[in-house]
């Protein structure tokens, strides 16, 4: 796969439109689920390139009652993940600077986790 044709894709009378403005594909494709406009455009790709089949990627061109909400998602989403990084990189941390103060089973119990789970964060890396 050497490159990504992006389409713009928009809900209309009930159906999931696609249109690439870049024009590297001309018209609109139809389809009453995302996963079977995907499977369409891929089909398309893989006909009209068999060689060097681009890949399929989508941008949403929502209603504002709607994009505002997938919009505020995907912020709280990014700030959970990183979150979600920092609380597992101070696990580590403290299970390092637990152990060299105390028994296994007893950081184990100061940090809720189980043994077996201090022990995993303590030999990692």
């Amino acid at each position: 796969m050497s490159k990504t044709i992006t389409y713009v894709i928009t809900y209309e009378n009930g159906r999931w439109v696609s249109r690439c403005p870049t024009g590297e594909i001309e018209g609109v494709g139809v389809a009453g689920s995302l996963s079977q406009m995907e499977r369409d455009l891929v089909d398309m790709h893989v006909w009209a390139w068999p060689e060097d089949t681009p890949g399929v990627e989508f941008v949403f061109d929502l209603p504002g009652h709607v994009a505002g909400v997938v919009t505020e998602y995907r912020r709280e989403k990014e700030l959970a993940e990183a979150h979600a990084k920092r609380a597992a990189e101070l696990a580590v941390k403290a299970a390092k600077v637990l152990t060299s103060h105390w028994s296994e089973p007893d950081t184990a119990r100061v940090m809720g986790l189980s043994k077996q789970r201090v022990h995993q964060l303590k030999v990692s890396a």
